[in-house]
């Protein structure tokens, strides 16, 4: 089946990945339009998700290298430069903490293509909006 581009724009939105259960959805957002960064280590996807140019979205593993995923979306939220970025948290189990820690929508495992993607657009689409 096609994969539909996820944005209506020229320019590929930039989509952050972090966490083992979050990169394996690089591929399938690369296809559908996305410029896709990994990130390996805590570090790395603090300093990315809020330098220049800001990401339109983050999908956030629940843990990335050994920090709890969770610890990682409340210091984005905590952060001037990221509050306001979505994050989708793939989690196991924690929707519901996610969510009331900030996440703007929760995936659970298995990643199904079709939902990342709905979900992906979804959320780009809300950015759009309050741009």
């Amino acid at each position: 089946m096609p994969i539909a581009h996820l944005s209506d724009t020229a320019a590929a939105p930039l989509v952050l990945l972090a966490g083992e259960a979050a990169e394996g959805a690089a591929e399938l957002l690369r296809e559908a339009g996305c410029h896709v960064r990994s990130v390996a280590s805590p570090a790395a996807l603090l300093r990315l998700a809020g330098s220049e140019p800001a990401p339109r979205l983050i999908l956030l593993g629940e843990t990335v290298a050994d920090q709890p995923g969770l610890s990682l979306l409340s210091r984005l939220r905590d952060g001037a430069a990221t509050r306001a970025v979505p994050i989708l948290f793939v989690a196991g189990g924690d929707e519901e903490l996610a969510l009331a820690l900030g996440a703007s929508d929760c995936l659970s495992l298995p990643l199904r293509p079709l939902v990342l993607l709905a979900r992906v657009q979804t959320q780009l689409r809300l950015g759009e909006v309050r741009d």
